[in-house]
């Protein structure tokens, strides 16, 4: 596989083929469709929740929700779902929670996530959910251009973090399969260098640290064709996309999950309109209001936070689950012949921050610090006193320099700027350099508290 056309912005042999489609019964049907598809599964599902949740029971009682089915365009109707919920359901019975749907021994795979306090959490799966994660996961990954003549190196690990289904996916699309823990840059640069792999998943962060090694040693790696960025906002930002294939000569595009709901839930096509839908017939998906949490139309040009519910999960499902991420949906015909709708992240709601007035998210300003390279490396983040969401400018923001490199205060006068220019608010910027700079390489934390 070559390099992607700097022309086109595709794979060359990877473009939106319409015949390159791998569920099409369900990639291609409109709403109608899929609701019909979607409320077929719900009825069941309602059924299940009924039976065997006595977190869900218990909260629709509380809502005054009986058990008569509550269809999906009635959906609002219910509670909406939190991390925190889920979090309580695990505390008040574990290991699983109240919210366990099935016995303990048909659950099979169990993975670990992060409480809201930190503390571990467990999502518990059936061979049936393995089924629907794999199935979701397929779609997304061949969404984005990877399928069976690929080579595939991945950084994310088999765990016990969700990322590690890919390798399932991967499996299933047929590709070769390099496996790799996250943050080796030693042995993912010697497979480069090596050619054994033409595509490379990870996290836009470990992706940017890549490409300043080589761009810092003057390399040109020819092997290198397709990165795939998930884990983190960032692999849609452009100029932070635009520095990564400038190095590498590789096409970027990018892949969501939510661990709560499927690793892989969306999935950018090569013709990077934004991410397209893959949980279709196993997964419903809303837009909500950021603030109001009232119902949105899922419409071109759409702002709001996405929540999801469950339609065929048996061991953990979910009903209106708060996904944690404001998104904009994307309009018109990207070319792949996908009907699902596409929506670029704007940001994580944990990372947003409030400036005299106005929401800001952090993967603004690294957009903007993304501007200043090779002088930065790309990374920054901003530094909030404890749990306040307001921030009183100047804004406090640490920005990543080289090693090596001296805290220019002309550069720093110039992020400054450039921050006021673009994002309207006053900002304090210090620099630091990589070795001081306190995070892995592999995934950047976009906020600091202190």
């Amino acid at each position: 596989m070559k390099a992607a056309d700097q022309a086109t912005g595709r794979l060359p042999g990877d473009t939106c083929d319409r015949d390159w489609i791998w569920d099409r019964e369900v990639e291609t049907e409109d709403h109608a469709q899929a609701l019909a598809r979607g409320e077929a599964a719900w009825e069941q599902q309602w059924r299940h929740l009924m039976e065997s949740s006595a977190f869900y029971r218990r909260r629709f009682g509380e809502a005054g929700i009986g058990p008569d089915l509550v269809r999906l365009t009635d959906i609002s109707r219910l509670p909406l779902t939190s991390k925190a919920d889920l979090k309580e359901a695990i505390d008040e019975l574990p290991p699983f929670g109240t919210n366990l749907c099935v016995p303990e021994e048909r659950v099979k795979r169990v993975y670990q996530t992060s409480g809201t306090s930190g503390a571990p959490s467990v999502l518990a799966l059936t061979p049936g959910d393995i089924e629907m994660w794999t199935t979701i996961g397929t779609r997304t990954y061949y969404t984005s251009g990877i399928h069976d003549h690929h080579s595939v190196l991945s950084t994310f690990g088999a765990g016990p973090f969700v990322a590690g289904h890919t390798y399932f996916v991967l499996a299933r699309i047929g590709t070769r399969v390099v496996p790799l823990g996250p943050g080796d840059a030693d042995r993912v640069l010697f497979g480069m260098r090596a050619g054994i792999f033409d595509t490379l998943l990870t996290t836009p962060s470990f992706a940017q640290y890549l490409a300043n090694r080589l761009e810092a040693g003057g390399e040109h790696v020819k092997s290198l064709a397709h990165i795939v960025t998930g884990g983190e906002p960032g692999g849609g930002i452009p100029a932070v996309r635009d520095h990564i294939e400038s190095v590498t000569g590789a096409f970027v595009n990018e892949v969501m999950g939510i661990g709560d709901i499927a690793p892989s839930l969306f999935g950018e096509c090569p013709g990077r309109q934004g991410m397209h839908f893959s949980g279709g017939g196993h997964v419903w998906a809303e837009l909500v209001h950021p603030d109001s949490r009232e119902p949105m139309t899922i419409e071109p040009g759409a702002i709001g936070e996405l929540a999801y519910t469950h339609l065929t999960r048996e061991a953990h499902p979910v009903v209106r689950f708060l996904g944690g991420d404001l998104v904009e949906v994307h309009g018109g015909d990207c070319g792949c012949g996908r009907a699902t709708f596409r929506m670029r992240i704007i940001g994580r709601r944990d990372d947003m921050f409030i400036v005299r007035g106005v929401n800001v998210y952090p993967s603004a300003i690294l957009a903007v610090v993304a501007r200043f390279r090779p002088r930065v490396t790309g990374r920054a983040r901003v530094v909030r006193k404890g749990a306040n969401v307001s921030v009183e400018p100047p804004v406090p923001i640490e920005v990543e320099i080289p090693d090596g490199a001296s805290a220019d205060a002309g550069l720093k006068e110039e992020i400054e700027k450039a921050v006021r220019a673009t994002l309207t608010f006053r900002c304090r910027v210090e620099l630091i350099t990589e070795s001081g700079f306190g995070e892995a390489s592999y995934k950047t934390r976009l906020t600091r508290k202190t």
